[in-house]
């Protein structure tokens, strides 16, 4: 019998949804997680969107004002984050995160209604308190809740989901931005808010695996600093900082390099974060194969600092092209870049993991991704050396970003070394 066109195309496309769907996450919990990750991108996608301009147009608050409040914000969610884990390995990491997903959904229907400068900067600043938490505890309840083989692919999945809500959830922001009134920018912001109190919901339903429920005797014990004194963890967090600039150099640099020193349009920087999205959603879940091995993220890492490395060497070379050969190597600088975007992911979510301490990985969690918010305020600083460095200043920084690559695997080493001395004097004092 002879076999239709259509029924071979609706079998491939059968094909091609069946082999997606294995891509996702299994069981109630992973299906959870990922409807979580897609709720929090929208309403943070929505609210990224509208949010200054909302400021400076319909409260009619300065630049300056807008720029001081996100300041203090980002400064407070600096100082908060690691108490937050630490908070969370005492209360449960569930718990807590119900808390920050309600705090971030009130704080952002309040924001829809702020009169002025000092009802914005107190807003922004509650907001910033828990803001920064939020990534880590998501990835400490990922660890929670899914079995320690399939983490890493876990956080793999909801990070590209996560891409592709940011940009469903700016779209969604685009209305408002085109009424351009205080009425669609308050029903936008309200709109996120519920996105976030719809997360709050699904965390709180979330199965943990058997053993990962709080013990009730954590609720009486101290906040531990212990992990100030890991020096090869904090190590590595810091080298973290230098391999995480390529959030700073997408979100600040690009647009500043590609508009000031290249010959390419400006409309290319929309093409070139466009590109960095669809790659992100694309490859995201292959770019972390192996990752939950520590040699392997630690590896990752690695080539995560050269991938970056090649990255600064091809916009570099943009000034010196006309507008086609520029904008071409503005793509492959934007892949490079993109590439080194998901191997520092996919390495440093292995490395969180395999390296924190039993009873306190939420605060390893949370110092780990603080490296990240860290290097959000430092990045832009170095931006700005960069575009007025030229060639030179791009060079020092593969160069500083190919150093911190190499030394990732051999202090993961010294970090994987102490707990095992460590483990063995347990062991011996235990007879």
């Amino acid at each position: 019998m002879k076999v239709r066109q259509g029924d071979k195309d609706t079998a491939r496309e059968g094909t091609r949804l069946d082999r997606w769907r294995e891509k996702l996450p299994q069981g109630t919990a992973g299906r959870q997680l990922t409807a979580m990750a897609l709720i929090d991108a929208l309403g943070t996608g929505v609210f990224l969107s509208v949010s200054v301009l909302f400021l400076t147009g319909a409260v009619g608050l300065s630049v300056g004002q807008v720029s001081t409040g996100l300041a203090l914000a980002a400064g407070a969610g600096l100082l908060t984050t690691l108490p937050t884990g630490m908070l969370a390995d005492r209360w449960g990491v569930r718990r807590l995160l119900v808390i920050v997903a309600v705090w971030r959904a009130l704080c952002m229907v309040v924001y829809a209604f702020v009169p002025g400068f000092v009802s914005f900067l107190v807003v922004a600043v509650l907001m910033g308190c828990v803001d920064k938490a939020m990534a880590p505890l998501v990835q400490a309840l990922v660890g929670m809740a899914v079995p320690e083989a399939d983490r890493v692919r876990t956080m793999a999945v909801m990070g590209a989901l996560r891409n592709a809500g940011y940009s469903v959830g700016a779209l969604s922001g685009s209305v408002a931005l085109a009424l351009d009134t205080r009425a669609s920018y308050t029903a936008v912001l309200l709109c996120g808010g519920a996105l976030l109190m719809a997360l709050a919901t699904v965390a709180a339903r979330i199965p943990l695996l058997p053993g990962k429920v709080t013990d009730p005797s954590h609720l009486g014990r101290r906040l531990s600093v212990r992990i100030l004194t890991d020096r090869p963890f904090l190590a590595i967090a810091v080298l973290n900082v230098v391999l995480a600039m390529h959030l700073s150099l997408l979100t600040v640099g690009l647009p500043l390099w590609v508009s000031t020193a290249t010959t390419a349009p400006r409309w290319m920087v929309s093409v070139l974060l466009a590109v960095n999205t669809a790659l992100a959603v694309l490859f995201q879940v292959r770019a972390s194969r192996g990752a939950g091995d520590l040699t392997k993220a630690a590896k990752l890492m690695r080539v995560s600092g050269f991938s970056l490395a090649v990255a600064c060497l091809l916009l570099a070379a943009t000034p010196s092209f006309s507008v086609v050969p520029a904008a071409g190597l503005l793509v492959l600088g934007v892949a490079a870049l993109t590439a080194s975007e998901l191997f520092q992911s996919a390495g440093g979510w292995g490395i969180s993991y395999q390296l924190a301490r039993e009873g306190q990985e939420a605060t390893y969690i949370a110092l780990f991704w603080l490296s990240v918010g860290a290097q959000q305020v430092i990045g832009p600083l170095l931006i700005n050396q960069l575009i007025h460095g030229g060639t030179l200043a791009w060079a020092v920084l593969a160069a500083v970003q190919v150093a911190a690559g190499l030394a990732v695997p051999p202090v993961t080493r010294w970090a994987a070394r102490t707990r095992s001395a460590e483990k063995a004097l347990a062991y011996c004092g235990s007879d």
